[in-house]
């Protein structure tokens, strides 16, 4: 983690429980435990960027349009891939193709801890069609490291510190440099549930990835 401070246990959990909601308003259909956990989480933060959020048909059909009508003007590809090769074009955003030498490596560095992208549950036709670079796969990927790190912090402070070494690294190298862009791109469409997780979530691999 380069001269930086080692993250405490206590900034692994919390920065895992964050990652986690978000991941988990990617990966699932939106409904009130949904909108709940990541509230709360937000809240704890003092954050009420999700106050009167409402788990409604109309946010459900959002979900749709975001994730899986390319044709929607509302619709981002949630991939590092599609977001960091995204240009404007003619007043549109051309994304760039969800595969690529960033892709490569995140599968890389998921196989080194064994981390499975594919186990992840949610919504079937969000888990169907996820890609090793997709927002909620890296998010579930640095919780999974997160807590690792906090769990081995008393025991093992060896392999703690290797597992929030590489956490950081892969703030770093991939989420810190795609996320904000996708939470802009998100917002430009409109700020709802998933302009908002998107942007929480890039606060948080922010204040990690120094």
């Amino acid at each position: 983690m380069d001269d930086a401070t080692p993250l405490s246990s206590d900034e692994l959990r919390g920065f895992a429980v964050i990652a986690e909601a978000c991941a988990e308003a990617f990966l699932n259909e939106p409904s009130a435990q949904i909108v709940d956990d990541v509230a709360r989480v937000a809240q704890a933060l003092g954050d009420g960027r999700f106050d009167g959020v409402v788990a409604d048909e109309a946010l459900r059909q959002r979900y749709s349009e975001r994730f899986f009508v390319p044709t929607s003007p509302l619709y981002v590809p949630l991939s590092e891939c599609s977001v960091r090769g995204a240009a404007g074009e003619g007043g549109r955003v051309r994304y760039a193709p969800a595969s690529g030498a960033q892709a490569d490596h995140v599968l890389k560095c998921y196989r080194a801890v064994g981390f499975d992208y594919r186990a992840l549950a949610g919504f079937g036709p969000a888990v169907g069609s996820l890609h090793p670079d997709s927002l909620a796969a890296e998010l579930a990927f640095m919780a999974f490291l997160a807590r690792a790190a906090s769990e081995a912090a008393g025991d093992d402070p060896a392999a703690s510190g290797r597992a929030a070494e590489l956490l950081c690294q892969f703030a770093r190298e991939h989420a810190n440099a795609w996320l904000p862009k996708a939470a802009r791109l998100l917002a430009a469409g409109d700020d709802d549930l998933y302009a908002r997780a998107a942007a929480l979530a890039a606060d948080a691999v922010g204040s990690i990835a120094g």
